[in-house]
């Protein structure tokens, strides 16, 4: 009988595949964040509380304090995402708007209309965080460096184009007048969706522009 040997030793153990890959930091954060977002959109600032925002996340209670330094902190990182959109639109704006300002409008009047931000869950975030930023100063200066960027991209759009047909606007006031169709449009259609359309929001903001600049249509 032949005798009977053991295989070799491989010279590495093999490696042991994880079960579970451990998540980054940031993604931990985000994670916290938009279970933060959607709070706010189920129940409004009483429903922002740590253990149902850990709960939604999926994430142990006292990882929270490791990544913000309390509530509010969270409620400010929530609301930078939210607005988050802004920036973009602002930035895309202020470039679109050296070569086709009329352009940059329109897509504009598109984007605070476009389901991504036009819908019920997400306005309902928005109100909640709206009454909490005439109270908070933090959320405050947040609020008004967004809404400075956003309109410094609407006026440049508007000077743009009244420039180019000889129009005689105030183009920082008509801006304003925007930010303020948009958010009352907004605040009303989260109160009640039967109140308005999408086209009719958006038949408002051209029905504000227009008679100032002339036809944004193509």
């Amino acid at each position: 009988m032949p005798e009977f040997q053991m295989p070799p030793r491989s010279a590495q153990p093999p490696k042991r595949v994880p079960r579970f890959k451990r998540q980054t930091a940031d993604a931990r954060k985000q994670q916290l964040i938009a279970a933060a977002i959607e709070c706010l959109a189920e129940g409004g600032l009483a429903a922002f509380t740590i253990d149902r925002i850990c709960r939604k996340a999926g994430i142990s209670r006292g990882l929270i304090s490791h990544y913000f330094k309390g509530k509010n902190a969270l409620l400010i990182a929530a609301y930078d995402v939210m607005t988050g959109n802004l920036d973009a639109m602002a930035a895309s704006g202020l470039a679109l708007a050296r070569f086709d300002p009329a352009a940059a409008l329109r897509d504009t009047i598109e984007a605070n209309f476009a389901e991504a931000s036009f819908n019920k869950n997400e306005l309902k975030a928005w109100l909640a965080v709206w009454g909490e930023v005439a109270t908070n100063a933090e959320l405050k200066a947040v609020h008004r460096k967004r809404y400075a960027a956003y309109h410094s991209s609407l006026t440049a759009a508007i000077a743009g184009l009244a420039q180019r047909r000889e129009r005689k606007v105030d183009a920082e006031r008509l801006a304003k007048m925007f930010i303020a169709l948009v958010d009352g449009l907004w605040l009303e259609w989260c109160l009640d969706v039967r109140l308005l359309s999408q086209e009719e929001a958006k038949a408002a903001c051209f029905g504000l522009l227009e008679p100032y600049l002339g036809s944004l249509q193509e």
